[in-house]
Parts: structure tokens; sequence; C-alpha cells
């Protein structure tokens, strides 16, 4: 097929630490991408070959409660790129279109270009399904590179205190409260930060050294596994219950009671943000969390935007057109 004409919806591009062939193989190894499961948050099945022959993929993702499925091809195009077509589902007539350059010895940057199909994409977001499209694809170029080069423990721990940034502030704000005020308000924070850390899974390893380092930066103390394990399960029983919407519904009306409604966003957004990126699933969560806790979407949109700076230090860029 003809690689896709006009002008994108959104683009994204990522540096590889590969040699072009390698990089190429990754992204074209369908039955990997099933296998290793290395799309969090999403379900992948290989669908039987239609009569046209094609292969499809059945994507399940969750967006808060209700859950999405769209069939995707993967092809290549006439001039090496890759293409996911989504050709039947909730964003049938999208295509994410991946091309990959060399940039020195061992190196790829792979610019991935979206145009959206005729229903949209990422639905239920509002004004911000433009960064819900950003973030898919975002996600999906950092999670191709986390499959090739692998998680680093501890790199989210050594970011964290930059992501925060007006921390002292926050800090000052916690250390005017005392007692039983003191130690419920931590309680919910916390129980917030879980909450969306279990929304599409349970929390991996780099979404609890976030969490940990927040602790340590805003409280100058520590979890004990044990609890974190305790609130860990809360988390899930609790959002698995109520549902994600009215759980974190209910939190952010918890936050937004105590005068904290922006840093419990924040500290949701940086967990949130930390290990996969954000997913339409997440972004939904933490737009749900926002609207109760009376924090604007353009605050929101900022917090997620200084995160995201301060977490990838500019290796990821991306650019959007609403349309």
């Amino acid at each position: 097929m003809c690689p896709v004409d006009g002008i994108p919806d959104a683009s994204a591009s990522l540096d590889f630490n590969r040699p072009v062939a390698e990089v190429q193989a990754m992204f074209f190894d369908v039955e990997l991408s099933v296998r290793n499961r290395i799309h969090r948050g999403v379900r992948l099945q290989m669908l039987p070959h239609d009569l046209g022959g094609e292969r499809r993929l059945r994507r399940h993702v969750r967006v808060l409660d209700k859950l999405q499925y769209d069939d995707v091809v993967i092809e290549r195009s006439g001039d090496g790129a890759w293409v996911e077509r989504f050709v039947d589902g909730h964003n049938a007539g999208t295509r994410f279109v991946a091309h990959f350059e060399p940039k020195g010895p061992g190196t790829t940057r792979v610019r991935m270009d979206a145009f959206v199909g005729p229903q949209g994409f990422a639905q239920g977001l509002g004004r911000l399904s433009p960064l819900g499209l950003e973030k898919a694809m975002k996600r999906t170029l950092a999670e191709y590179r986390r499959a090739l080069e692998a998680y680093q423990p501890g790199r989210a721990r050594q970011a964290v205190a930059a992501a925060l940034g007006d921390g002292k502030r926050w800090t000052q704000a916690m250390a005017a409260l005392q007692g039983t005020r003191r130690t419920q308000v931590i309680a919910t924070l916390l129980e917030t930060a879980w909450s969306i850390a279990c929304v599409d899974e349970g929390p991996d390893e780099a979404e609890r050294e976030a969490l940990r380092a927040v602790v340590t930066a805003l409280w100058h103390t520590s979890i004990d596994r044990s609890a974190e394990e305790r609130m860990v399960h809360a988390a899930i029983e609790a959002v698995n219950g109520q549902g994600a919407e009215a759980r974190l519904a209910a939190l952010g009306s918890k936050l937004r009671a105590v005068g904290l409604g922006e840093l419990g966003v924040h500290i949701a957004v940086l967990v949130a943000e930390v290990s996969h990126g954000l997913d339409p699933a997440e972004l939904g969560a933490l737009r749900a969390l926002a609207h109760a806790a009376e924090v604007p979407d353009e605050t929101l949109l900022a917090l997620v935007r200084q995160t995201e700076e301060a977490l990838a230090g500019g290796s990821l860029s991306a650019s959007s057109v609403s349309r």
C-alpha cells in the first residue's frame, strides 16, 4: 500500500539506540507484541485470516468503565513505513504511520503520524481528545523502545523530584496540617495515586518507585512494604467494586474538600506518566478526578505537559492539530 497522504492530526518522534533494521523488525513482529504484552493496559488477540488474507489483531482497551475494541491490521507501505490501520471498532478509519530514519551509528529516529478516522480517536475525553491522541502515539513509541532496551530500575525515582516542580509549596502546605487531619490528608493523596495506578492494571515497579519518591519528597518518610501492599490491594478492590469513574470522582471530591485538589491531581499525573506514559484510560481517569477536584482542564493539561517534560528530558517530542 502507499503512505497516507495529507496533513497528520498529530505527530510524535522518539530515538532508539538500535540500527534501523532492528527497530523495524521489532515494530513488524506482531506475534511478539501479542506474546510479550509490550503494550500495557491493552489486550491483543490474533484473529483468523479473513477471506482477503488479512491477518487482523483485536485490541481491547478499557477507558474508565467502558471496554473499547478495535480490529487493526499491521502492514508495510511501499516506502518501508509501518502502518497500523484501524479497520473496525471505535476508531475505525484511523491510521498510525511510523517512518524509520537513521540518525547516526546504531541510532534510529521513529516518527509516527496519526490520521484520524471519521469517528475521531479516544472518545469520551472531550476537550482533551487531541491530548489523548498524542499520548497514544507517545506511549506506543515508548513501549516499543522499552521492549528493545529494557526498563532500568531506579530511573523513575531519580526523575520524580524534578517532576514535582513546585514541591516546596506543597511541603509547606502539608507542614501546616497537624495530627489526625494530616494523617487523613496523606491517606487521601496516597489512595488517589494508587487508584490511578490501578485503572489499567496493578501498579508496575516504576509507579511504585514514583510513589515512594513522592512520599520521601513531601513528607520525608517512607512507606513500609507491607503497608504499600495493603494500599494497593484496597485501591484495586475499590476501583473494581465502585467502577473507576465513580471511585475517582469520590476521591476528587475529598481532595477538593481538604483544599489540595491540584496537588492530588499532580501526584496522580506523575504516577500515571512515569513508567509507560499516559494512555486514554489513564487520561480519562485523570479527567474524572480533576473535574471532581475542581481542577480545570487547562490546569490538568499544564500538569501533564510539565510532568512529561521533566520525566522525558525532551527526548520525546510530539505535536497535534485539533480538528
